[in-house]
């Protein structure tokens, strides 16, 4: 027990020992929730709780291998059993638990399906798959052509053996509901809550029924997927569908600086639908936010590598965005994956990537490529299934068919946690559900945490990572808050996508917006996004970089060359 609650304040405290009845905890950025979670689950173990008793779903394949190291790192073979990982992840279990046999549909061969189903292009085919996931989810009901495709559909997946992702979660809530499987978890932990579909809901009612304790993780001012069917009352009316929750909210932030913080703060409380808390960090003041307007995207990408260059050479330099005050960082040690540039949309990493590559400082654009070698992992595992002979353990397996991977790659971090979370079953089985979680990784599992590379990414994709320094790019009308070539923005969640940016950030944040933007293709006047104008006055430092009517021409000699 004490082990359980070293270190912990005491809302943490409060959440890990909440128990006995259903539970939501209102966790803000840089509260430690992971944390919170973890000693949660190594709590209820020390209370003779089965592991096998206890559900942990999250919400990224990423966050679920983060939780799997702590837990593991905590309790070691005490935690075989707790099942930790995705809705799909989750959903594909009791699946193949029920005796069903099929592949995973992709969302790459779900694309292929639809094509051959309509007889169109690709970008047809992925507009009815949104569609048909948006039916299946329980987001909306199908109408006109979509009821039609997704017949014909359903009927391809069935003859080709194959189940797509949003059956993971449909078609395990029938089960259960139907009384054709039964799950018997007594403490079921959901992270993320507030993220969570209309599907992924019913599922989980399902799960807890009348039996088990639910404690839901998350925070009103973080949910950015209603785009995707993520239904926020799910989390503002927790204590309606479970009456008898307590309430705990973690306010103490051990991320940031308290200068950010309070500027993330000013922006947010400008929203209605959320749940009020006032956060405060428990590190430095910090500096002020820095908000700076450049001439185009050009200018934009060449202020962030000059920043980070500064930074990474250690010298004494007086700010290239005009501020009067030198800052000295010759004392201080950067490394590249310190810094993150995050944007609106995926059109914006083409100037930025260009103009780092052209200055010699390594970056990895995160989303631009398929996560690590996903299908040649599957395939090698799928051969070494084929051939399996009992004196083989999963470690061993992995080996031979990585024997040369270097153990600092993603890829073989990936591998060993894997191994860790399966190794507890017969290896041949544990061999089929490292398959399994291999086939649902998606693009975001591509960035990789141990390369020494800025990461450029998009506010979505940043979710659930911090940096020491952030750089928020292309913060104007139209693009923050989103609103080119569409009608219907949500200004709420927006602005907390937004937020979510800002409490990325650890040290330092600036904040970028150009006086022009080629985008899309077309040349976009720029004036900052209205967000900035809610940032308390006192919290930041405003400059403007002055037009280059003389651009140079070619690539620029960066740190390296």
């Amino acid at each position: 027990m004490t082990d359980t609650l070293k270190g912990l304040n005491q809302a943490q405290r409060e959440a890990v020992l909440t128990t006995d009845r259903h539970l939501l905890v209102v966790a803000g950025p840089g509260t430690g929730k992971t944390l919170t979670i973890v000693r949660r689950i190594a709590h209820l173990i020390g209370r003779g709780i089965a592991p096998t008793d206890i559900l942990a779903v999250t919400f990224t394949n990423r966050a679920a291998r983060e939780m799997r190291e702590r837990v593991s790192a905590l309790l070691g073979n005490d935690a075989r059993g707790v099942f930790i990982g995705t809705f799909h992840l989750l959903g594909l279990r009791i699946l193949r638990d029920s005796g069903m046999e099929f592949s995973i549909c992709s969302r790459e061969d779900q694309t292929q399906v639809l094509q051959s189903v309509m007889g169109c292009t690709a970008k047809v085919a992925k507009d009815m798959a949104e569609s048909i996931s948006r039916v299946k989810n329980l987001v909306e009901t199908a109408s006109g052509e979509t009821v039609g495709v997704m017949d014909a559909y359903q009927e391809a997946l069935k003859k080709g053996g194959m189940c797509d992702f949003d059956d993971l979660i449909g078609l395990p809530a029938d089960l259960i509901g139907e009384g054709r499987a039964a799950y018997g978890f007594s403490h079921i932990i959901v992270d993320e809550y507030q993220d969570i579909s209309p599907g992924q809901y019913r599922l989980l009612r399902c799960l807890a029924a009348d039996r088990a304790r639910v404690c839901a993780v998350g925070d009103s001012d973080q949910a950015i997927y209603g785009f995707r069917g993520a239904d926020l009352r799910n989390f503002l009316d927790f204590r309606r569908d479970f009456p008898d929750a307590a309430v705990v909210v973690l306010k103490e932030n051990y991320r940031s600086t308290q200068m950010i913080v309070d500027a993330a703060s000013g922006v947010i409380r400008n929203n209605r639908q959320r749940i009020e808390k006032e956060l405060t960090a428990v590190g430095a003041i910090g500096r002020p936010v820095t908000l700076i307007s450049v001439e185009d995207e050009r200018t934009e990408a060449e202020f962030v590598v000059r920043e980070i260059e500064a930074r990474m050479g250690g010298t004494s330099h007086f700010r290239i965005s005009g501020l009067a005050d030198p800052v000295d960082f010759s004392e201080s040690t950067y490394a590249f994956s310190d810094f993150a540039v995050l944007f609106r949309t995926n059109g914006q990493a083409k100037a930025l990537r260009d103009t780092f590559s052209a200055w010699g400082i390594p970056c990895q654009v995160v989303g631009e490529k398929a996560p690590l070698r996903r299908k040649a992992l599957i395939d090698d595992l799928k051969a070494q299934l084929s051939t399996f002979t009992p004196d083989l353990d999963v470690e061993g397996i992995i080996r031979r068919i990585n024997p040369e991977s270097d153990p600092s790659t993603a890829e073989h971090a990936l591998l060993a946690n894997l191994a860790a979370a399966y190794g507890g079953l017969p290896a041949k089985e544990a061999l089929a559900c490292i398959i399994d979680e291999l086939s649902m990784l998606g693009t975001a599992d591509a960035f990789d945490p141990r390369a020494d590379a800025v990461a450029l990414m998009t506010m979505h994709m940043a979710k659930g990572l911090e940096f020491r320094v952030v750089f928020m790019a292309g913060a104007e009308v139209g693009i923050v808050p989103f609103a080119l070539g569409r009608e219907d923005a949500d200004i709420e969640e927006e602005r907390r996508l937004f937020y979510v940016a800002m409490t990325r950030a650890k040290e330092e944040l600036f904040v970028v917006h150009a006086r022009k933007r080629f985008l899309y293709g077309r040349r976009l006047p720029g004036s900052p996004t209205p967000f900035l104008s809610e940032v308390p006055r006192e919290l930041v430092r405003t400059s403007a970089l002055p037009d280059n009517p003389k651009k140079k021409e070619g690539k620029q000699m960066g740190l390296f060359g």
